[in-house]
């Protein structure tokens, strides 16, 4: 079994709000889950060649399982299954989102990582022509599970550098969101030395800019006093290697890293 918790939330709603827990149905003693749903291997292959010409991988396969759950135990002992009504609700709840959300499975090595996710394929299971049980396909948005956000704040002053760790399980790079605050305007930079000395750069900036927000994976910059900051960028956008990351920043202020790392532990 995947999961050895008894409970989980989806949206923000615990299971408990419908009496519910989770199931494993069967006897076997041990079972398999997936940990990683794969790679897409990208190359061509020529006639009269044994070797492909090899052009990298993707890891963008979406990573799904199925979870299984049920009336609890303590309204089991008390002769109450689910019903059609207890269905209907429950459906409501977990299906028929336009965007993707939270699932969070309450156990200890699950305390720190949660699923972005729709549900599918939502099933009921009968014993005794009696629905204790539902089954359903947890189909995510990535290969990875999330650690909840982490904020690491930097006060500069001047020029110093320091070494970030990426808890990333993704080999590509990854990118988080920053919150640079200068002080009286300028230039402020972030040059990662772990990346070939990559430059990320802000020069001349007005006094009363104060907070700059950068969504380096969708490549958003927003600020608090100029509608288009982008004049004043390199457009270099931010990002961090796997593992260790060698920073050295440069300007007056603070900066803020935002993460939510996206983890390998399986489904």
């Amino acid at each position: 079994m995947s999961f050895y918790g008894c409970h989980f939330s989806f949206d923000g709603v615990p299971c408990t709000e419908y009496g519910l827990m989770l199931y494993e149905f069967g006897t076997n003693s041990s079972d398999n889950g997936t940990l990683l749903s794969g790679i897409d291997i990208i190359e061509d292959r020529i006639a009269r060649k044994y070797k492909p010409i090899h052009y990298g991988t993707v890891m963008n396969k979406p990573l799904e399982f199925t979870m299984t759950f049920g009336a609890d135990i303590d309204a089991i002992d008390k002769d109450v299954h689910l019903d059609r009504w207890d269905m209907d609700a429950i459906m409501s709840w977990l299906t028929g989102h336009d965007t993707y959300k939270w699932l969070e499975i309450t156990q200890p090595d699950m305390e720190t990582v949660r699923y972005r996710c729709f549900i599918t394929n939502l099933k009921y299971v009968e014993f005794g022509k009696i629905p204790w049980g539902m089954t359903c396909t947890v189909l995510c948005d990535s290969p990875f599970a999330y650690m909840y956000p982490e904020s690491y704040t930097y006060t500069i002053n001047g020029y110093s550098t320091f070494t970030f760790y990426n808890k990333s399980s993704y080999r590509g790079f990854y990118k988080p969101m920053l919150i640079i605050s200068p002080r009286n305007g300028g230039d402020f930079s972030i040059q990662n030395n772990s990346d070939g000395g990559r430059l990320m750069r802000f020069d001349d900036l007005p006094s009363s800019v104060t907070n700059i927000v950068m969504d380096n994976e969708n490549e958003i910059i927003t600020c608090n006093k100029i509608s288009n900051p982008y004049p004043y960028f390199n457009f270099h956008f931010f990002r961090l290697v796997r593992g260790n990351n060698v920073l050295a920043v440069n300007g007056i202020g603070t900066l803020q890293i935002i993460c939510e790392f996206p983890v390998s532990v399986g489904g």
